[in-house]
């Protein structure tokens, strides 16, 4: 706000959030004598009453009021002051009568005497400064509140502009977005004030409700101010018309009925939507709630453990900034087309305190049924996609199909995908620097190596796992695990040697190795140092994934018992854990195993994955959220995945389909069937989605591996903002260089 030279912006917000007490703004007011600005910025911290440093910071302001009513001879005035204020201090009736024979005695004054005590006055306020900053810096209510932190230029925006680095708008530039971030911020923690001098001094949103307010309340000068931030009455006729009508009104005797003041917004209404200066300030753009937080806090989680803990990569040097994670948008863009309510009225719910404050959060619900907030900003479309026309896939190149895909991913950058097959091979697909299409083509080194597993003694209890490090992969189908260079393909090194077998594993921070078996237990390891930190028992079963929270430092664990275990990263100490349990049913399922579990990228919810069931719990507490179970045509399911943005949940089901859900409520979005992305088998292979792979920063782009080996890349079509939903009209996008 300072950054953009808003004066009442920063100063309102200071009062509302209470977080910084600006000694220097609230100095200006006192050697300025604005004594009722001073009192009102006093009053927003603490109280007459909270200490005897705030008593004596009230009494001394209201002091000096009183005398420099005097020193203009205004008797009235200081006689009002010293009643009505001056008397709640208690101040002896002795004193008061003194004071008001001095005030009485200063009637008679001559001019060269009043100029003098006008001298007076102002050297009384440089004093009364002083005296006051001291009181301020003693005062243990306002102690903490007077540093303001070192930041960088422009620190908010650049951050803005580092999350979100494809950004690319041709309505709006990111400053802009930026400005209706914090317009929603300031209406979800309801700084009305703050709000709305905040869009006076941006210009960028005409707030229709908030003028309304003024305006069926007959409060014309608050309306006119408002008004005149944004046109002025010699800009066009219906400026013109607006401020003349406001004036009228004011000049009226007898106020306005509220019929009569209804009947003038609407008219006034008619006004504001045809003048081209306000037309394109009147649609609030869509956005998810608390979306400059979920923005601030995603970039936070990510530099916090690396940062503080220093973590070093192979090279042993610091992380990059090419590890950041990005998103695809800031916020939607402005509904065209509104259900079951005029588009006017949902813009003024919209710019509202109560449209600010409207939640799609993760009900804390112990049913299967899950709340469905009605979406008004989207056109939705046809759920089921049966037809290739219908979306947007891509067959990655594959001559070397080698049995079905078990493992997929993407690199960190997005621009690579590795898979594991199911006879122990890797596959990695990436751009070809000749390729000005950048299309993903199978990656082949020039050593003609293949990647390949050690495989377990027994095929049928395999259970492949990978995970990536910068350039190195780990990874292993039963047998010990490898380490590969995935630019050479050559095996570095290999560990752990059975029994018992490694099922999963994940890097931690601090450069740990956290390895789950089959025989329950979980390693924490440090593979560098080739030291063992801790072992953890508490499953009853293989451990069938394990899930890492920077933000809680927890280890959620899953495995083949129906059960999920926290564990503290300080210590490896178990903090709870939590068996799977159907609600229709009341009771632990059939069949025990939990295929996957993630989190969220607010990296507290976590989604749990069992072939009959969809669970939302909540970390470290493991309080259940959501559950969805699918139609028994559709299971078992196979697998299911966060989108980057954690909007929305990606399932494969073994009868071909993939559900796109709405994260936050679990609900059916969008249903892609397997005739919408591949052809049917030729043979007697039953085709079917395994894995499903989420881009890192498209949220609509997945790929997913099928039975038959091969991956494909899915996306929207072009004119669809996101699955299932329409684009905006008079917007395109194009297909990610991934999928080329």
């Amino acid at each position: 706000m300072e950054e953009e030279n808003c004066k009442e912006s920063p100063r309102a917000l200071e009062q509302e959030s209470k977080i910084f007490f600006n000694m220097n703004h609230f100095g200006e007011t006192i050697i300025s004598g604005e004594w009722e600005k001073a009192e009102k910025y006093l009053l927003a911290f603490t109280k007459l009453d909270d200490n005897s440093y705030s008593r004596t910071l009230f009494f001394e302001l209201c002091k000096q009021k009183y005398y420099e009513a005097m020193c203009r001879n205004d008797h009235t005035e200081a006689v009002n002051i010293f009643w009505k204020d001056l008397k709640v201090f208690s101040i002896p009736q002795t004193r008061i009568n003194c004071e008001l024979a001095e005030l009485f005695a200063l009637k008679d004054l001559r001019e060269d005497e009043q100029l003098s005590w006008h001298t007076k006055a102002t050297s009384a306020r440089a004093k009364l400064h002083d005296d006051l900053k001291l009181l301020v810096k003693e005062n243990p209510i306002l102690q903490d509140k007077l540093i303001f932190p070192i930041v960088n230029n422009s620190a908010l925006l650049s951050l803005i502009k580092l999350i979100c680095p494809s950004f690319q708008k041709k309505t709006r530039g990111v400053k802009e977005e930026l400005i209706y971030l914090i317009f929603q911020f300031l209406g979800e923690e309801e700084y009305k004030e703050t709000l709305h001098k905040f869009e006076q001094e941006t210009k960028v949103f005409f707030n229709m409700n908030y003028f309304a307010e003024y305006i069926t309340n007959g409060e014309w000068d608050i309306a006119e101010k408002y008004l005149s931030a944004f046109t002025k009455m010699d800009d066009n006729s219906y400026s013109a018309k607006m401020f003349l009508e406001i004036q009228r009104q004011k000049q009226k005797k007898l106020p306005s009925r509220y019929a009569e003041t209804a009947h003038l917004y609407n008219a006034l209404k008619g006004l504001v939507e045809n003048n081209r200066i306000l037309q394109d300030k009147l649609k609030f753009p869509r956005m998810d709630k608390s979306r400059l937080l979920t923005l601030v806090e995603q970039i936070m989680d990510w530099w916090v453990p690396y940062h503080v803990n220093m973590m070093p990569n192979d090279n042993n040097e610091t992380i990059s900034l090419k590890d950041i994670p990005t998103v695809p948008y800031l916020i939607h863009d402005p509904s065209l087309v509104i259900n079951n309510s005029s588009q006017e009225e949902v813009l003024l719910a919209a710019s509202s305190g109560d449209g600010f404050k409207e939640r799609t959060s993760l009900a804390d619900v112990n049913s299967s049924v899950c709340t469905k907030p009605m979406e008004k900003s989207v056109i939705w479309k046809l759920q089921q996609m049966n037809e290739l026309s219908e979306c947007r896939a891509l067959v990655l190149p594959d001559n070397l199909l080698e049995g079905r895909v078990v493992r997929l991913i993407y690199s960190g950058s997005g621009d690579s995908i590795l898979a594991l097959t199911q006879n122990a091979t890797h596959k990695l697909w990436s751009p070809e620097k000749e390729n000005i299409n950048m299309q993903l083509q199978l990656y082949e080194p020039s050593s003609t190596i293949v990647m390949t597993n050690e495989i377990g003694a027994d095929p049928k209890n395999v259970f492949p796992c990978f995970a990536m490090k910068g350039s190195y992969l780990f990874s292993a189908s039963g047998g010990r695990i490898s380490i590969f260079s995935l630019e050479t393909f050559e095996t570095l090194a290999t560990f752990a040697n059975p029994p018992p077998t490694a099922t999963y594993f994940i890097f931690l921070p601090q450069n740990l190795f956290a390895i789950g078996f089959d025989d329950s237990s979980i390693l924490i390891h440090c593979p560098y140092a080739k030291k063992t930190k801790a072992k953890l028992k508490g499953h009853e079963n293989r451990i069938t994934c394990l899930a890492f929270s920077y933000n809680l430092n927890v280890l959620v664990s899953s495995a083949a018992d129906a059960q999920l275990c926290v564990w503290d990263a300080n210590g490896w100490k178990k903090l709870c854990s939590k068996f799977l349990q159907c609600f229709q049913t009341g009771s632990v399922p059939e069949n025990p195993i939990v295929n996957h579990i993630q989190f969220h990228p607010d990296q507290i919810h976590l989604v749990s994955v069992h072939e009959g069931q969809i669970d939302v719990y909540e970390a470290p507490t493991l309080n259940h959220i959501l559950q969805l179970v699918p139609e028994k045509l559709d299971l078992p399911i196979t697998y299911a995945t966060y989108s980057c943005d954690g909007k929305l949940i990606y399932v494969s089901c073994k009868s071909g389909c993939i559900k796109v859900l709405a994260a936050a409520t679990l609900d059916l979005q969008c249903q892609i069937n397997l005739t919408a992305y591949a052809q049917p088998s030729t043979t007697s292979l039953e085709l079917y989605p395994v894995i499903i792979a989420a881009h890192p920063s498209e949220a609509n782009q997945i790929a997913v591996g099928l039975t038959d080996g091969r991956v494909h890349v899915l996306e929207p079509l072009q004119s669809e903002v996101e699955w299932g939903k329409l684009h905006p009209l008079g917007e395109s996008r194009e297909f990610s260089t991934t999928s080329g």
